[in-house]
């Protein structure tokens, strides 16, 4: 009968070590201030927090070319 709750058991541990390791890692992220959202006429702004325009991509220019044609023309 024991052997029938070992993946219960099992599954319980290593979801208790994730959530363990997701709260250390969230506490060593170095973010002093974690910033908020502040409503903005269009949607919502993230005012403060640790990201900076610097750690985002930039998108690639759109190139202007004229559309194809799907007629072959």
């Amino acid at each position: 009968m024991a052997r029938r709750w070992m993946p219960v058991v099992a599954t319980v541990g290593v979801a208790g070590l994730l959530a363990a390791a997701a709260v250390f890692t969230a506490d060593r992220a170095g973010c002093a201030e974690p910033g908020s959202y502040v409503p903005v006429p269009g949607g919502v702004q993230l005012i403060g927090g640790c990201l900076n325009n610097s750690d985002l991509p930039v998108a690639p220019p759109p190139r202007n070319e004229p559309p194809h044609s799907l007629l072959g023309d």
